[in-house]
């Protein structure tokens, strides 16, 4: 039962395309809420990214996930007297975004797991070599940080993940870097 808690959270996302905040909850209707900026202050483009996140978003994301079940080729790199790393290869089916499970073969991942507890602190998802996702567009570095801190029932969320990624696109080069954050989790 403790990991169907609805909670309710903060968000915030920052970014080199948009910058804003909201509050997500469980049972209100939207159940996003912008807090800052103003909606009208929005580009369009913000506007559509932010109602795609509305949309999209089911409630906090736990670290130890359904996902990460179907992860493959799982090994142990490290060990410490708290935690022990593993390496895997994503799958398609690991990979929540429909849109992204195509490129599950170019990508890894590495995952730090708790001893005391057995839960999820750190996952990296990269890509150790460039790819070309699509025509004319070429990623030459791709990485995915997420930290996972305790929620009030004890289980690991994702409270942070950065994603960093450069490359080209059509003869123009591009560095983008975003950063979203999960915070002030509380309980219906």
């Amino acid at each position: 039962a403790a990991a169907r808690v609805a909670y309710s959270f903060d968000v915030e996302l920052d970014s080199s395309r948009a910058n804003w905040r909201a509050r997500f909850e469980p049972n209100a209707n939207p159940r996003v809420r912008l807090i800052s900026p103003a909606r009208e202050e929005l580009t369009g483009g913000q506007r559509r990214a932010f109602d795609n996140y509305a949309a999209e978003v089911e409630g906090v994301s736990w670290c130890a996930n359904e996902y990460m079940g179907r992860i493959a080729d799982v090994r142990q790199v490290s060990e410490t007297d708290t935690s022990v790393t593993y390496a895997f290869q994503t799958t398609p089916e690991s990979i929540r975004d429909r849109n992204s499970r195509r490129f599950a073969r170019h990508m890894r991942g590495e995952m730090t797991i708790t001893k005391q507890n057995a839960d999820i602190t750190r996952i990296r998802i990269h890509a150790p070599q460039g790819f070309e996702p699509m025509p004319l567009v070429r990623l030459t570095h791709m990485e995915i940080v997420m930290r996972c801190a305790p929620a009030p029932n004890g289980r690991h969320y994702v409270a942070e993940t950065i994603t960093e990624m450069r490359g080209s696109a059509f003869g123009n080069s591009f560095e983008e870097r975003s950063v979203e954050r999960a915070s002030n989790l509380s309980g219906p």
